[in-house]
């Protein structure tokens, strides 16, 4: 996926794909609800896994046993930290909700924007730049779905498909109030060009309406490490006259490079990272 915003908020959505972002009783926002159709059995549920606390009380009780030899562990154990990453994305336990740190984060921006905004001078060019996979759609359902690993087969069969336009609502919030204002919004993702057609489709179903510009990667951009890739596009940009002033995403690929964003916005993603 440098000035780097955050936002806050609580929101609850709902929309024929069933990508409501559900409030729990604490107030606090929710993940969106998951169809299981196509994309095989969901994930154990929390009541099928320990807690957080549960694993660390574990360990603490071996370690005050004098029979027991401990070992040297000073990498976290990669099934206990995906408990926790479950955990966070479903905003159960005491180890926070991303949703609601997402959503935080992209109510930042948006005042950022009404600023530029409030600013904008008749006849500018201005442009908002967007990634789109965990900054404009969530994939969330279907990485749920692989217990947070990757399958490559199956996630670009979720993308590929309908139900993979659930939009992350704070994005299409920002989305809206840009093009209210007249300013252009292009989407710049690491996605191959054979997804175009469903990418199109998909941005459509989430809302996103009346965008200037999408580029895939094509030909040799497919080897081009992200960050060189999406200078190289968001330098098209620039140089059919627009001023970027903000460009957001989910990883610092996103962001870093040349013909930066006068404002880059860095959204959390606790699921993978791609340099």
């Amino acid at each position: 996926m440098k000035i780097v915003f955050r936002f806050a908020g609580v929101i609850a959505l709902s929309s024929a794909l069933c990508v409501a972002q559900t409030v729990t009783e604490a107030g606090s926002m929710g993940p969106p609800a998951c169809p299981v159709a196509g994309g095989g059995k969901a994930s154990a549920g929390r009541s099928t896994r320990p807690t957080a606390e549960q694993i660390k009380a574990t360990a603490e009780a071996g370690a005050a046993d004098p029979s027991v030899l401990m070992a040297a562990e000073p990498v976290p154990n990669f099934g206990a930290e995906r408990f926790r990453l479950a955990d966070y994305a479903q905003c159960v336990g005491g180890g926070g909700c991303y949703w609601s740190d997402l959503d935080a984060q992209t109510r930042r921006a948006e005042a950022m924007l009404d600023r530029v905004i409030a600013t904008k001078k008749v006849g500018e060019k201005l442009a908002v730049v967007l990634d789109i996979d965990e900054t404009s759609l969530t994939n969330y359902c279907e990485m749920g779905r692989e217990d947070y690993g990757y399958l490559p087969g199956v996630y670009e069969k979720w993308l590929g498909s309908p139900e993979s336009g659930m939009p992350i609502e704070g994005t299409l919030r920002l989305f809206n109030k840009a093009r209210a204002a007249g300013l252009e919004v292009f989407f710049i993702t690491g996605r191959a060009d054979a997804l175009r057609k469903d990418t199109e489709r998909n941005l459509g179903l989430a809302g996103f309406k009346g965008w200037k510009g999408l580029a895939l990667r094509v030909g040799a951009q497919q080897h081009m490490k992200t960050a060189e890739y999406k200078s190289e596009e968001r330098q098209k940009i620039v140089n059919a006259g627009y001023r970027i002033v903000l460009n957001m995403g989910d990883q610092w690929s996103d962001l870093n490079g040349t013909a930066r964003g006068e404002m880059s916005v860095k959204l959390p993603n606790p699921f993978y990272y791609l340099p």
